[in-house]
């Protein structure tokens, strides 16, 4: 009789700790932590600009010229004007380049016409940059196998004028021979260059 009970209290307590094992969840993986993307900070004196952006843009700081463009403080170059920064996408070349600019102007004519719409620019809804209200507009241009996409934001905060310029432009691959392939899609670019209005600080 002893050992009957025995026998049974052994199966009782081996069946509650398989019993128990089978609820226990599995612990879970921990997923790894991303790493830390490498950024580079601007201070942009003499106005209250900073900008935190993606330490792999190039920053470019000679004089630039092109087919459409001419590298000044912004697209409508109707007024004085100080371009501030402009930044490259890693890999823009004689065939695709894209580039993120930001120009400032208290020209008391810039700050008039500053909202004002580009020629052949289509106004788009207004965009929030660091809590500011920006008017945006595209732009798209083509002549001589050579083309070029923008998009503008402009603001007047605090009696300046504040234009962001977004630009895709180069050379259609195919009239090459052999044909060449662009460093990336105008889409993909102009997404990349709208993540960096996000470290952008006015204030």
């Amino acid at each position: 009789m002893k050992r009957i009970f025995i026998a049974t209290a052994i199966m009782a307590v081996c069946g509650g700790a398989i019993s128990l094992a089978a609820c226990t969840p599995e612990p879970r993986e921990t997923p790894p932590t991303p790493a830390n993307e490498e950024t580079t900070d601007f201070t942009l004196a003499p106005y209250p600009v900073r900008l935190r952006a993606d330490a792999s843009l190039e920053r470019i700081t000679a004089p630039q010229s092109g087919y459409f463009d001419t590298g000044s403080w912004q697209i409508a170059d109707d007024a004085p004007g100080e371009r501030l920064i402009t930044l490259a996408l890693p890999g823009s070349n004689d065939i695709t380049a894209a580039h993120w600019r930001l120009g400032t102007s208290q020209d008391a004519k810039a700050v008039s016409n500053c909202l004002k719409l580009p020629p052949n620019g289509h106004s788009q809804p207004t965009v929030h940059i660091d809590d500011h209200d920006f008017q945006a507009f595209t732009l798209n241009d083509a002549g001589m196998s050579h083309f070029q996409q923008v998009t503008g934001y402009r603001a007047v905060i605090d009696d300046t004028c504040y234009a962001i310029d977004l630009i895709v432009n180069g050379t259609r691959g195919e009239v090459y021979d052999p044909p060449r392939e662009p460093p990336f899609s105008s889409d993909h670019a102009m997404q990349r260059l709208r993540e960096i209005n996000d470290g952008l600080s006015l204030q």
